[in-house]
């Protein structure tokens, strides 16, 4: 059963507000510290025992699930990371209550959706960020594998925070084999993952080249071709990426067509992408 966690000094005591987003196995709302007033947020795992009923594996799975993605959180420190502050367990039995920073400018699929397609330097100072976030992880020996606009979070400022890391895989130094899990969204995942053939860190680039299309086209790759997931996975397996590649942002072809290479090996890691001309170009 996971306690209160708290990373910082004291446990903190907090107020569940409004709803502000909603996954497929938890939701977000925004809460507030009842001590100094600050706003949070908190990812809650709701009626976690109830939908589960009495299955003790899917119990365990569940439980092995959220430790996890708690004890990930509790390593990270970075400026392109959204913070952790502590997990609860609700007195009624009903939620796991993982308290975060509290991000209310919104997610860049939000402002994907308002403003459709972003100028070069808006996609060059997003990309930047989010290959600083990336590059701190893969150096970290954790994978991210559901990486897309609606699991980053853009500050009032323009601070990009990667969030949700529910899907994350940790590697060790006894364990570097390739994950055979699938694991991620459609529209950005990699061939290999697709095909169950193991991936690794090359998979979140192959998903950072996704996004880089979607904000050229203000749509999710594959989305012109087909809306349902199964087909979308069955196009990734099989179908020459290249064509995907937009022809309006002649400064982002090359890396675009990098990242989406099939060949995981070759494409370039996020240390190495940031060196590139383009995301230096200030």
């Amino acid at each position: 059963m996971i306690l209160s966690t708290p990373r910082f000094g004291r446990h903190i005591r907090w107020r569940r507000g409004d709803i502000v987003g909603e996954g497929a196995y938890a939701r977000v709302y925004q809460c507030l510290n009842i001590d100094t007033g600050e706003l949070m947020a908190v990812k809650s795992f709701i009626v976690f025992f109830i939908q589960i009923g009495e299955n003790s594996e899917k119990i365990k799975k569940q439980l092995t699930a959220v430790n996890s993605e708690i004890g990930i959180l509790r390593k990270l420190s970075h400026a392109n990371i959204v913070n952790y502050y502590q997990a609860d367990l609700s007195e009624d039995m009903k939620s796991i209550d993982i308290l975060l920073e509290y991000i209310p400018g919104g997610n860049l699929k939000l402002i994907i959706t308002k403003y459709k397609t972003l100028e070069v330097p808006i996609i060059r100072n997003y990309g930047r960020q989010l290959l600083g976030g990336l590059n701190y992880l893969h150096s970290n020996k954790i994978i991210h594998r559901d990486l897309k606009p609606a699991n980053i979070l853009i500050t009032q400022d323009g601070v990009l925070k990667l969030t949700d890391f529910g899907s994350c895989k940790e590697f060790t130094d006894l364990d570097i084999s390739l994950s055979k899990s699938l694991k991620g969204s459609p529209y950005w995942m990699a061939p290999e993952v697709v095909r169950l053939e193991g991936h690794s860190f090359s998979a979140d680039i192959w998903s950072f080249g996704c996004i880089l299309i979607e904000m050229i086209k203000g749509r999710p790759p594959w989305s012109d071709l087909s809306n349902d997931s199964k087909e979308v996975m069955e196009l990734i397996a099989r179908v020459d990426p290249s064509g995907l590649v937009p022809e309006t942002v002649k400064e982002l072809d090359g890396i675009i067509r990098m990242c989406l290479n099939c060949i995981p090996e070759l494409r370039p890691t996020a240390g190495a992408l940031l060196e590139m001309e383009f995301f230096n170009n200030l």
